[in-house]
């Protein structure tokens, strides 16, 4: 009889198995690429090399790097956490950071000149900063989403972005413009694709136990201003 009564008990005390989905995808470009220019040094050719990467727009075989992917809906959390910025080789890197509200971001230098960065934004307090060579990180909370534009007042060439969702669920898409966000939660949501220079596309979805693929082509963007 106590056998069975620790069975019953047992059962119930097991917890319902959480399920959840998982999106993945490409963001592309299928209209002609621009092919853009480096940025050329300068007098920090010893510290910055002779030509540096316009990272503006990356396009590999259609592929877009550097898009933000980011899911809106009412069950998803924030999932907060530290990110980081680094100053290398006089560029940003990352070149995107994508971060949930009430996240930490850190920023330092690994380069041997000085810097300066700026931030341009307008929800959360603006970052205004002078970095020294061997200077410690600084660090400040994202409270508030918003697309933030980051600048090197020194290095005319230098910029980031800084992404700030409501919600941990965004990820920026790799080389091949393939992207994945792991765990969410069954439900119908919106999911955006922004790009700094090729714009913004969402779509409706709805997310199951399985496997969901989306792609965005920026094209669309293109042909829509085009027909105003």
């Amino acid at each position: 009889m106590q056998i069975i009564i620790f069975l019953v008990v047992a059962i119930f005390l097991i917890p319902e198995p959480a399920f959840s989905g998982s999106i993945k995808g490409l963001t592309i470009f299928s209209g002609k690429a621009q092919q853009l220019k480096t940025h050329k040094t300068g007098s920090y050719k010893k510290a910055c090399g002779s030509d540096i990467i316009n990272e503006s727009i990356l396009i590999d075989n259609k592929g877009v790097m550097n898009s933000v992917i980011s899911l809106r809906g009412e069950k998803l959390k924030k999932k907060s956490g530290e990110y980081k910025l680094d100053q290398k080789k006089c560029k940003y890197e990352p070149h995107v950071v994508t971060m949930p509200v009430d996240s930490e971001l850190i920023i330092h230098t690994s380069d041997p000149i000085n810097h300066n960065i700026h931030t341009y934004s307008f929800e959360n307090d603006p970052i205004n900063l002078m970095f020294l060579p061997g200077q410690d990180a600084y660090s400040q909370e994202m409270e508030e989403a918003e697309i933030i534009k980051v600048e090197c007042d020194l290095h005319n060439w230098m910029r980031a972005w800084i992404v700030v969702t409501p919600n941990g669920y965004s990820t920026v898409s790799k080389r091949d413009g393939s992207f994945e966000i792991h765990d969410v939660p069954p439900g119908k949501y919106e999911l955006n694709a922004w790009h700094e220079t090729l714009g913004s596309l969402t779509k409706s979805i709805i997310v199951g136990n399985d496997k969901l693929n989306i792609n965005f082509d920026f094209s669309e963007v293109i042909q829509e201003e085009a027909r105003r």
